[in-house]
């Protein structure tokens, strides 16, 4: 009898836990998303805004209270965000309270091709449209083909990461040689740097010069200024 009652209780206890277990599974199932929290890796230049990356995750016509959680398909939504044009990558997640959490990494251009393409050259060295929502501030490209492509990257990627650099050029200009000219920002002179190979002498060169004419008054009778030979930096003037 009295093992009888321990096996009456032992049902009762699992039938209970049970119950509990698909109460807690059915309200699991049925939770409804709270909230949408979007996050940029980078907020530098944000070439697609928030509500258009809301608008890739959410794509019908509920409001975010009524959408059932075990509806989302995460890893649709993650791919729509990485196949946007403007995203390089992205991750998308739900948190235990109901909040659905996008973290995007925006490509990002490091110059901007003017003339028949009218592009972005963006991090990966790949050709990106410009963006309807933000304009980017970088060095442009006039006479692009595709021929010059690695060496217009390696030449901004090697501008960029040098401060005085950075700071002085801001066009770059292939001729039919593909042979390169730089505009200087504060000057109205010329820098000519030839073929893309020597950075490294061509531009210590270039700041010797630079060190060297700060107490001259003469920049404005500069016409060019020449990086093409190994050994001297040749001046041109008006």
């Amino acid at each position: 009898m009295h093992n009888l009652k321990n096996i009456i209780k032992l049902l009762l206890a699992i039938s209970l836990v049970i119950s509990l277990y698909a109460f807690a599974s059915s309200r699991y199932k049925n939770r409804k998303l709270k909230d949408i929290s979007i996050t940029f890796t980078d907020y530098s230049d944000p070439l697609i805004s928030e509500k258009n990356v809301n608008k890739l995750l959410i794509q019908n016509n509920d409001t975010v209270k009524n959408l059932i959680i075990e509806n989302l398909d995460l890893k649709k939504s993650e791919e729509r965000l990485v196949q946007n044009v403007m995203i390089r990558d992205a991750e998308v997640s739900v948190s235990i309270d109901g909040l659905l959490k996008a973290v995007v990494q925006p490509r990002k251009p490091i110059a901007r091709i003017m003339g028949l393409t009218n592009a972005y050259l963006d991090q990966d060295n790949l050709i990106m449209p410009l963006s309807k929502e933000h304009t980017v501030n970088v060095p442009l490209i006039y006479g692009y083909s595709k021929s010059v492509q690695n060496k217009a990257f390696e030449l901004i990627n090697f501008i960029k990461n040098d401060a005085l650099l950075k700071a002085s050029f801001t066009q770059i200009v292939f001729d039919k040689q593909d042979e390169v000219s730089l505009e200087v920002r504060a000057f109205d002179f010329k820098v000519r740097l030839g073929k893309v190979e020597k950075l490294e002498h061509k531009m210590m060169n270039y700041k010797a010069f630079l060190a060297k004419m700060q107490k001259d008054t003469a920049w404005s009778e500069i016409h060019s200024i020449d990086l093409r030979f190994d050994n001297q930096v040749v001046v041109i003037k008006k």
